[in-house]
């Protein structure tokens, strides 16, 4: 294993903690949001990272399209959700 590999791993599950804050404490939805975007972000860029770890990136690629593009969706649905319920109030 790559010492470097692995310390972006463990500093990208740092920052997913901090986006996590931004999830359970945002003042607004739009706020929650924004952080599960960045969670989101960040679970993509972890998955490749393990990829690399394993020497299995192929296999990881293919679990991280399917994660992005759920995600997008997920994200879509969401804002619209809050367009059609008409506030930015939790």
């Amino acid at each position: 294993m790559s010492p470097l590999l692995l310390g972006t791993a463990f500093a990208l599950t740092a920052a997913m903690t901090v986006s996590l804050y931004r999830v359970l404490a945002g003042p607004t939805v739009f706020d929650r949001l924004t952080g599960l975007g960045l969670i989101s972000t960040k679970t993509i860029v972890l998955l490749l990272v393990l990829g690399f770890l394993t020497d299995r990136v192929e296999v990881f690629v293919d679990i991280t399209l399917s994660y992005t593009l759920i995600s997008f969706v997920g994200t879509l649905a969401l804002a619209k959700y809050y367009e059609i319920r008409g506030t930015d109030q939790p």
